[in-house]
């Protein structure tokens, strides 16, 4: 199968692993279930009212997410932030970035870049009171998801799936937006359609870099005022 073939469209079929991954993920993203928490299996299950087999595998698929890490004598916890993860995570964000808008940039039908565009037309459509964190996190990562499928490669959508719920909880650990986030984010993702319009990948290429490195530089500054980063090296 080539990278141009490929369908990027949902499976529709659902099993019970899949409701139940995305319960605990909710939990862990919403912040219900906090870094460094134990998940214990019979209490997710009560709590879930599910048997134990179905949240024995969404926790192994929570750890492929890099959300749940398995620790000797501890078993699953929720993974927690340190500065070395959020280097190591946008370091390879930044390398898939930089591969997806040079793509996009060549190959990005009329289609693909209208689809990008209304990302950002659905959060204009949203009223800037009723902009929650959890909000903009979601269009963040849902814009970011729809330069990699206009990118058209099927292997580099799946390292970027790798990354996304790890980089949602990057997200989501900021209490509150500042004053003028929502216009600059606004302002900042218009750039980056407007670079992959234009064509020039070494353009587009300095434009999502820019970008990344913004983005990891204001987390960064975020958890050291909260106290909550810290090196594990």
């Amino acid at each position: 199968m080539s990278d141009d073939s490929f369908d990027f469209s949902p499976t529709p079929r659902r099993v019970l692993t899949d409701d139940v991954v995305d319960a605990i993920r909710n939990a862990i993203l919403s912040g219900k279930i906090r870094p460094g928490a134990r998940l214990i299996e019979e209490d997710l299950a009560a709590s879930l009212k599910v048997s134990r087999g179905p949240v024995r595998q969404a926790i192994f698929r929570l750890q492929q997410e890099g959300l749940v890490v398995h620790e000797p004598h501890r078993g699953a916890t929720v993974g927690e932030v340190s500065e070395d993860d959020v280097e190591a995570i946008y370091s390879l964000r930044l390398a898939l970035e930089r591969l997806a808008i040079e793509q996009a940039s060549r190959k990005a039908s009329p289609k693909q870049l209208a689809e990008i565009e209304a990302v950002l037309e659905r959060f204009n459509a949203v009223p800037r009171a009723e902009v929650s964190r959890r909000l903009v996190a979601d269009i963040d990562i849902e814009f970011h998801d729809a330069i990699f499928r206009a990118a058209g490669s099927w292997r580099l959508y799946r390292a970027w799936e790798t990354l996304r719920s790890q980089l949602m909880m990057f997200l989501m650990l900021r209490d509150a937006l500042p004053d003028d986030y929502l216009d600059s984010w606004h302002r900042d993702h218009v750039h980056l359609i407007d670079v992959i319009r234009g064509g020039d990948t070494a353009v587009a290429q300095d434009a999502i870099e820019t970008h990344i490195n913004g983005a990891k530089g204001r987390l960064l500054a975020s958890l050291h005022a909260s106290g909550l980063a810290s090196s594990t090296s």
